[in-house]
């Protein structure tokens, strides 16, 4: 098993493993720094959300792209300071990646079909609100990173991980991990 941790944990993990302190100063210059680095950083990437932890600040803070759910309409970033899990339905096994594992992606992970969460946006006013499906999953995770807590540690089978290759056609399929020259 030690040769899979070595493929699959990222190299700065040590990091992603801390726990994150609350903020507790709205007012703060690097605050609002921080949240742009978030912000420029989740603009340049093909994800939903980004934590602080992601680049570096132990800080619980989050910014995230609702709407990823089908047929939805993706909703302007919003950030999220705090961010707390205040009830949540039954898990469910489904899809999971991370900005900080590239290429590494499950549909084994669970977590909760929806969440009811609080957090305090950038203005200082409180949310809280409903979200279900992908958009609970990518709370769920998001909050996760704030606790040290990446989604390979909730995968039911390590051996369910997948990464894109290049397939017939010029088209990308999926392939397991496992399944790779070198790598079973």
């Amino acid at each position: 098993m030690a040769v899979k941790r070595l493929i699959y944990y990222p190299e700065d993990e040590a990091q992603l493993r801390k726990i994150s302190r609350p903020v507790a100063n709205l007012k703060n210059k690097n605050l609002k720094r921080l949240i742009q680095d978030l912000k420029d950083t989740l603009e340049s990437q093909p994800g939903a959300a980004i934590a602080a932890p992601q680049i570096g600040a132990l800080k619980r803070v989050v910014v995230v792209k609702f709407g990823q759910n089908d047929e939805a309409e993706e909703e302007p970033m919003l950030t999220l300071i705090n961010p707390e899990i205040i009830e949540a339905g039954a898990p469910e096994t489904g899809f999971d990646g991370c900005l900080s594992i590239p290429d590494i992606y499950t549909w084994d992970t669970p977590r909760p079909r929806w969440i009811r969460f609080r957090a305090i946006a950038e203005d200082g006013v409180e949310i809280v609100r409903r979200v279900e499906d992908m958009d609970a999953r990518v709370i769920h995770h998001e909050i996760d990173h704030l606790d040290g807590v990446l989604f390979l540690d909730r995968l039911r089978d390590p051996d369910e991980l997948y990464t894109p290759i290049p397939g017939e056609n010029g088209k990308t399929k999926m392939v397991r991990l496992i399944d790779l020259p070198g790598l079973g």
